[in-house]
């Protein structure tokens, strides 16, 4: 089944970064090579704007060689040749971001207005703004964003004239070109903005943080005394599900200060509930970079222990995957005409530089880090005692004003909106009631307010900008000493063999009176929840650099992060009785603790290569199936016995009194795939590359047999307390856990020490008293049941590839039916239903389809590049594929190309040096002022 269009995102902030015209680097570079293909000479193409001739060879990846003599004019044909590939996705997701949508959508249902109204109420075009008018008149950033806007106004000056055309699968956009008043330029606040935007889908935490505000609130349902009194501990946990991590041991700067638990009294549910339209708009908006499941993986390999002695960085961001990506290769070089520029890798459509990539000295990845930059406070409003005074919160026993923000949102063919935003000045925006797509006008006296990093201004196109020309690490250090929103886990190798890790950003530091919260008597206060806004649980400073994760050329050979807790602060469940809180949210651990095992086998064996990390980016044994499975099995065992000799496991009676003979033999059939499992969760079927193996299948059949009881095994054990609370976790809690509860239920607060066992298994809603085995052999009958009525009576039709699929959907919706540049094509008979592909959930090559949905296998989210980069002593090989390609248009060459490496796990080389890119050259082009 199609997805309905998403948008991508990356594992980073991406605020542009790149050199420009200068001296030389410093160090012992080697004098420029000569020149590529020809020299820019002055006679081309004229591109308005150009303050110099530029060069560029398109090679045949599509990938453009840029040679220019200053950064401005660098950006400013990248701004020209991404428009060219990419304009429709780039102008939709302006206006998503913007809040301009309903501009030209909004006659066609209410969703653009409601998307414009979150977008305007997080106010990413209001703090772009900001942000522009910080940057120094003269400075390289503005001569970077000011460049890629002229070159993108160029190319939209072009279908205003015609002389360019909307390709296929853009006619949504075709009434918008030729309208004047909507259809304006691009400007160098809409690709800041564009950067906040990413910035906030990775770290603004609003709706998780009132979320489980109201998840505490509701298990109040099981009062003290009840056996079921501490299940908000237990299904949402702050502990990993694993217990690895990037960095063991790591200082956090001394003794936690001491904090005094108290009884918190929680928002009332009318106040969470009035929050709740807001955060559904803001749920919706983010998640077209991904949902729950979304993360990336790096990791970093010492020369050492290398084959080559060269490090090794790998880097494959986890988010949403639409065609065509939302990643565009590139390489800007003013290196040859004497500049300091010469970087290549992927820029985000819509920003000017490179975000993930390498130049000749260094290469950078990033994954998200999870510090916790967001807080929502309650506010205790009063009421202006006079006609025209505005309203006031109390703030530290004073009266604060509130402020307006006025915000206007045009509306094809309807009257416009107007928004009128409270804003309190020391917090944030207060989050409004939304009813039906609209602002409700507020009447209560309480209200939520949300204080975000990224509400203030900061310059990370700096850091962008830094690691772009860096030489050696202290310039990359420097460089990754400016960013401030949004923390990322930057990896980072060099020429001279160091491999290096870093979570810099701006991380406050909370009064001690908001780190209260106990998850054992599930008291006190947590900036993970809802906080009072009176001042007493504010910022009161930041968390200093030292103390942030971070290391240096460890002992061990190499450094991995996977959004995972990377120093530890979550191994005993509660991440805010540190020294330092850095965060709650993060990944449960699986990734890393596979991606920490098999790196530590390959550096322990040595002679590390490019092709193993590949390898690794492309692990597909399932975590979870591997813990769990052998479980499985031995409860299907169990009920087998139990059927030859009633009352071995009396527990198990009434399953095999009300399961037919012909049903207990599929359960023992279903029971012996899984014992033959090798954990391993190949598609089974041919996707083009010819027949699979009879192993391949094998596998492929357990897959499917494990995945489809998974979700079942939730809803039979879970569904009765999450029904009665009207709240749900995710499927990271939820997988979290169902692995505790089978493998380690003595560490859940439900344990019945006098059962043995989580009372969880038992469903409240029987007479019965259901058991562990019982529920797991239940849920293996009714995932062979579905899988027998979708895919048919023979077992060996079973294979995970034909539920397991990937359909990448247009950004930009069709006018009609399926858009020609979603990919698979639509119609297409090989891959009807999407490309079947390997994985499950949890794995390193994150293909997660979830346990919330019992007939949902098809996922959405996963790596949206495979970057692997070798910096050797003579400069850097990198190899990578991009999920889709270059061109929108469905009638170019690149337009599915990559993605046909992409999705076999394959990843070819990019070419960097001059006679690189000279031997793999496509075509060329010259353009002049």
């Amino acid at each position: 089944m199609r997805r309905s269009p998403r948008l991508a995102a990356l594992g980073v902030m991406v605020l542009v970064g790149m050199g420009g015209a200068g001296g030389c680097s410093s160090g012992d570079s080697p004098p420029p090579p000569p020149p590529v293909d020809n020299p820019p000479v002055p006679s081309g193409e004229k591109l308005a704007g150009l303050e110099g001739p530029v060069q560029v060879v398109v090679d045949d990846r599509a990938m453009p060689h840029i040679y220019a003599s200053t950064l401005h004019d660098a950006a400013l044909v990248q701004g020209y040749l991404m428009a060219r590939d990419r304009f429709p996705q780039m102008e939709f997701l302006k206006r998503n971001v913007t809040g301009r949508l309903a501009e030209f959508l909004g006659s066609q249902s209410s969703a653009p207005v409601e998307n414009d109204v979150s977008a305007r109420v997080i106010g990413f075009k209001r703090v772009a703004d900001h942000i522009y008018a910080s940057l120094p008149a003269g400075s390289q950033e503005k001569a970077a964003l000011d460049g890629f806007a002229a070159g993108v106004n160029v190319y939209i000056g072009e279908l205003r004239t015609g002389k360019a055309r909307l390709g296929t699968g853009a006619e949504l956009l075709g009434p918008l070109v030729s309208n004047p008043a909507a259809f304006t330029d691009w400007t160098p606040q809409d690709s800041l903005a564009l950067g906040r935007y990413l910035s906030y889908s990775l770290s603004y935490s609003a709706e998780e943080e009132v979320a489980l505000t109201k998840a505490r609130a509701a298990a109040a349902a099981f009062p003290s005394g009840n056996s079921r009194a501490g299940l908000f501990r237990d299904f949402w946990s702050f502990a990993p599900a694993r217990d690895v991590f990037t960095r063991e041991g790591q200082s956090s700067g001394g003794a936690p200060p001491k904090r005094s638990v108290s009884q918190t009294r929680l928002p009332d549910v009318e106040l969470l509930s009035q929050a709740q339209g807001f955060l559904d708009g803001a749920r919706r908006l983010r998640e077209v970079f991904g949902d729950d499941s979304r993360g990336s993986n790096n990791w970093v390999v010492s020369g050492a222990k290398t084959a080559s002695g060269a490090p090794l960085l790998a880097n494959d961001p986890h988010l949403s995957l639409p065609s065509p990506p939302l990643l565009w290769y590139s390489h800007l070089n003013t290196k040859r005409a004497g500049g300091n520029l010469d970087a290549e890798g992927i820029s985000l459509v819509g920003v000017p530089g490179i975000i993930l990539g390498f130049n000749e000295r260094i290469a950078w990845g990033s994954t998200t880090a999870n510090h916790d930059v967001t807080d929502v406070y309650e506010e205790n409003i009063t009421a202006a005692g006079q006609s025209g005074a505005p309203d006031t919160v109390l703030f530290k026993g004073q009266q604060v004003p509130i402020e307006i923000i006025t915000e206007t949102i045009k509306v094809a063919g309807k009257p416009d909106v107007v928004l009128e935003l409270e804003n309190v000045p020391h917090h944030g925006v207060i989050i409004p009631t939304i009813q039906n797509g609209a602002v409700v006008p507020r009447t209560a006296s309480k209200a939520f307010s949300v204080r975000w990093t990224g509400n203030d201004v900061s310059s990370e196109i700096g850091t962008f900008l830094g690691l772009n020309v860096a030489t050696n690490l202290a310039e990359a250090k420097e460089a990754l000493a400016k960013f401030e929103v949004g923390a990322q886990s930057f990896v980072v190798t060099t020429r001279e063999g160091e491999i290096y890790w870093s979570t810099q950003s701006r991380l406050p530091v909370r009064d001690p009176r908001a780190l209260t919260y106990d998850p054992v008597t599930q008291t006190g206060l947590s900036p993970a929840m809802v906080l009072p806004g009176d001042g007493s649980c504010e910022w009161i400073g930041e968390v200093e650099s030292s103390a942030l994760p971070q290391d240096l050329n460890p002992s061990k050979g190499f450094i991995a992060t996977a959004n995972n807790d990377l120093v530890g602060t979550t191994r005993d469940g509660n991440p805010f009785n540190d020294a330092h809180y850095l965060g709650w949210d993060y990944d449960i651990g699986h990734r890393i603790a596979r991606i920490t095992e098999r790196l530590q086998a390959l550096v322990d064996k040595g002679g590390v290569k490019p092709e193993d990390m590949m390898a690794l980016q492309g692990d597909h044994r399932s975590p979870l199936g591997a813990l769990l499975a052998p479980k499985f099995v031995a409860a299907a065992r169990r009920v087998q016995e139990e059927r030859r000799q009633p009352g071995t496991y009396p527990e198990l009676s009434g399953l095999v009194q009300r399961t037919s003979a012909a049903d207990l033999d599929l359960l023992a059939q279903v029971a012996g795939r899984l014992e033959a499992w090798s954990f391993e969760t190949p598609p089974g079927v041919d996707i083009g590359d010819g027949a699979p193996s009879a192993q391949e299948v094998s596998d492929s059949i357990a897959t499917s047999i494990f995945n489809a009881s998974m979700p079942r095994l939730v809803k039979l054990a879970f569904d009765d307390e999450l029904g009665a609370m009207g709240q749900s976790p995710g499927t990271k809690d939820l997988g979290r856990l169902v692995q505790f509860a089978i493998l380690e239920p003595s560490r859940l607060a439900t344990y019945s020490a006098s059962k043995g066992d989580t009372v969880l298994w038992d469903n409240l809603s029987t007479p019965e008293v259901e058991t562990r085995d019982e529920r797991i052999a239940a849920s293996m009958l009714q995932g062979a049941f579905y899988l027998r009525d979708r895919l048919g009576a023979d077992m060996a039709q079973w294979q995970w590839g034909k539920l397991h699929t990937l359909t990448l959907a247009s950004l930009v919706p069709a006018t009609a039916g399926e858009s020609p540049v979603t990919l698979p094509t639509p119609g297409n008979a090989k891959f009807p239903a999407g490309y079947p592909r390997p994985g499950d959930n949890f794995g390193v090559d994150a293909a997660n389809s979830g346990l919330t949905n019992p007939e949902k296998f098809s996922y959405e989210n996963g790596p949206v590049q495979r970057l692997v980069v070798e910096m050797t002593p003579s400069g850097p090989k990198a190899w990578n594929a991009l999920p889709g390609g270059q061109a929108f248009d469905p009638a170019s060459p690149h337009h599915a190309d990559e993605v046909e490496h992409w999705r076999r796990n394959k990843a070819p080389p990019l070419y960097f040096t001059e006679a690189e890119v000279n031997a793999h050259k496509a075509s060329s082009a010259s353009y002049v002022p």
